[in-house]
């Protein structure tokens, strides 16, 4: 019996890259000859292989508005893949920031995000499956489908990715295809073969871990029960909380002010266990009271959440914000009760800096931050360990990053760097080798545009470090970066503009594939000490903003100096007679950019000698 079927990113909707040659692939039975039909042309013939695998092209193709039906003949049988358009098609991969899809954009203070409408613009996500076995290599991505962004209703299209293929479809007028291979936390080295990771020594422990037999399944097993362990241990010994949910509160409760680290608060330093938080608003008579919501920032780790008894909402881990709906005839006009359960596993908990505290009532807010009632329910060690699997080498190179090598992109798209910032000095070689062996595979030179990584207070010394990694990697041929600089949140590492990020990507694609502009990031190309000062000049005019004193500094005998800034020429000169180095923006919270170019783009984050 004959029996034949497409790879799953083969399927209704797909978008090929036009003017290249794509090849269909799939797997069959039977020694038999399968012919293509576009639009009911024959245009391509492939025999099923001995390995059950076959291979069939399709010839090159126009981009335009119109789609084709693809036909798979075999034998009697015939296979039909319809909605089929030739545009340009991007790879897009990296961590939670380019994972990050359109609803975690939402904004309760800001309004829904619409829908998209755009039916040229499409998404295939490629689900998350982790292999750490050595020489495992997939020959196509397993599950997944094509969403065209107007069906997307529930939002779960990467949010840059749209925002990116959104401004480029305006400029271009061609469908936009996105094949995105994100997984939050993981590294660069995620994406390499073991062969490849092997040549850094520094990575030969990790690896030597990651590649034992049966480490996955082993290792998911230890976490699973470990963190089953520790919430036994709250649930079996927190005696308090159900009286704090009928609002019965202990007398020897404390008071503190919200928002807050835990570590600060008397006697807590390094606490881990439960601790349970309350307090009383009041809604006003003339209150709107559809589609009420408690807005609890973010909290730091876990955390349940109640109002006048009845449970709310609850989030796992740290990163989510907390935007809990209220069910409809649970508020009452007077004073309401809120109480939240914290389990803070790593002693490092708290409810966010910076970010609000309130209940939603129609179009207004009531503010309940500030004092509080808090008391320990149960203090426990810190969690044993839970591995996140995604944040280890080689994860990400089996089923997720392999099978990308047999398809024809127009670009690839590079969000990433975060989770390599604990060891940033080794980030520009594992990038140019991730670039140069997906390359290799191939078999062309895809142009890659990567993302600067924009503000987070929290990232330190080797969050700075890794944008300054990313620049120096621009050095590779037919590559270029997104300047992102105030884009970020400087107390969330998953900003929620994503529009900024996703229309800096599309103006660095622009310039580097399509020739709309110097591809070169808008850093110094010199630098030299002048009677006057240091004058920098850039690959194009370069402007002050407001915040011209802000982010520039001379290295000098006394160390690193802020200095001032003023336009000269078509560059910057800074007020310092002598210095060995000079740098701009290096701190993690940047987020006032200081300088621009006359396009508009924003001068990255940089570091430079004399």
């Amino acid at each position: 019996m004959i029996k034949f079927k497409a790879d799953d990113i083969f399927s209704d909707g797909m978008i090929l890259q036009r003017d290249a040659e794509n090849f269909i692939t799939g797997d069959g039975e039977g020694t038999v000859t399968l012919t293509l039909e576009r639009d009911d042309r024959i245009c391509g013939r492939s025999r099923i292989a001995a390995d059950g695998r076959w291979r069939i092209a399709v010839p090159a193709g126009e981009a335009d508005c119109l789609p084709y039906t693809i036909n798979i003949r075999c034998g009697s049988l015939m296979l039909v893949i319809s909605d089929v358009y030739f545009g340009d098609v991007f790879h897009i991969t990296g961590q939670s920031n380019m994972e990050l899809p359109l609803s975690r954009t939402y904004s309760p203070f800001v309004g829904e995000v619409p829908v998209p409408e755009e039916e040229l613009i499409r998404e295939y996500r490629v689900p998350i499956k982790l292999c750490f076995e050595a020489g495992k290599e997939a020959n196509r991505f397993e599950g997944g489908k094509w969403v065209r962004a107007c069906d997307d209703k529930d939002l779960e299209m990467s949010a840059a990715g749209y925002y990116f293929a959104k401004k480029l479809f305006k400029q271009i007028g061609v469908p936009i295809g996105l094949v995105n291979t994100s997984a939050g936390g993981s590294p660069i080295e995620g994406r390499l073969p073991a062969e490849v990771i092997r040549e850094f020594p520094e990575l030969d422990a990790v690896t030597d871990r990651v590649t034992a037999e049966n480490f996955m399944e082993n290792t998911e097993k230890e976490g699973a029960e470990n963190e089953r362990e520790w919430d036994d241990i709250i649930k079996k010994n927190d005696h308090i909380g159900t009286s704090i949910i009928r609002g019965e509160y202990p007398a020897d409760a404390l008071s503190c002010t919200v928002p807050m680290r835990v570590n600060d608060l008397p006697d807590l330093d390094g606490f881990c266990g439960r601790i349970w938080f309350w307090r009383t608003f009041e809604v006003p008579d003339d209150a709107d009271l559809t589609g009420p919501m408690l807005i609890l920032g973010t909290l730091v780790d876990g955390d349940t959440a109640y109002i006048n008894g009845k449970k709310v909402g609850s989030t796992g881990y740290l990163y989510p914000p907390r935007y809990y709906p209220i069910p409809k005839g649970l508020l009452k006009i007077g004073e309401n009760r809120v109480a939240v359960a914290l389990d803070i596993n790593a002693s490092n908990g708290g409810f966010t800096e910076g970010k609000r505290f309130c209940v939603k009532l129609g179009d207004n807010f009531i503010d309940i931050d500030g004092q509080w009632n808090y008391t320990v329910a149960v203090k426990t060690e810190k969690r044993k360990p839970v591995e996140f699997l995604p944040g280890l080498e080689l994860g990400e190179y089996a089923y997720m990053t392999a099978p990308a090598y047999r398809l024809a992109f127009k670009g690839m798209l590079v969000y990433q760097g975060e989770t390599n910032a604990w060891q940033a000095q080794l980030y520009d070689k594992l990038y140019r080798r991730f670039v140069e062996y997906y390359r290799m595979r191939c078999g062309s030179e895809i142009p890659v545009v990567s993302v600067q990584l924009p503000n987070w207070q929290p990232g330190g010394e080797g969050w700075v470090m890794i944008r300054q990694k990313q620049l120096e990697c621009c050095a590779i041929p037919n590559t270029s970066m997104a300047v992102t600089l105030g884009m970020g949140e400087n107390n969330d590492l998953h900003p929620i503009d994503k529009a900024s990020v996703g229309e800096a990507l599309c103006d660095a694609v622009l310039r580097l594939i399509y020739g709309k502009g110097d591809p070169r990031p808008l850093s110094p190309v010199s630098i030299k000490q002048t009677k006057n000062g240091i004058q920098l000049d850039f690959t194009e005019e370069v402007r002050l903003t407001d915040h011209s004193t802000d982010y520039f500094e001379a290295h000098t005998s006394e160390g690193w100096q802020k200095v001032t800034a003023a336009e000269s020429g078509s560059g910057i000169l800074l007020n310092c007679t002598s210095a060995d180095k000079v740098r701009y923006a290096w701190r993690p919270d940047a987020d006032r950019p200081s300088a621009r170019g006359a396009s508009g783009r924003l001068v990255p984050c940089f570091e430079m000698a004399l």
